[in-house]
């Protein structure tokens, strides 16, 4: 039996979900990545990357842990949207 992630049902959940997916795309094109190659380098699955930046992924900490360290930006601002002050 496999188990399948919930989407986040919160609100507070779905403006994280929210915020990550600007911040993602804001470093996509910053960097003049296509989205293939920022999946690659968040280390997620071009369809799981799709679904995080369209809100209907519920991603694991341990996957939003490893995409803010290969994009070099603070935990803080993923989940918020803005940096860190």
């Amino acid at each position: 039996m496999t188990s399948k992630r919930k989407k986040a049902d919160t609100e507070l959940g779905t403006m994280i979900l929210r915020n990550m997916a600007r911040v993602i795309e804001r470093e996509r094109e910053r960097r003049g990545l296509n989205k293939k190659e920022m999946a690659r380098l968040c280390e997620v699955t071009y369809p799981f990357y799709f679904q995080i930046v369209d809100g209907t992924a519920n991603p694991s900490l341990q996957t939003i842990t490893r995409i803010s360290i290969n994009l070099d930006v603070p935990l803080q601002e993923l989940m918020s949207g803005s940096a860190p002050l």
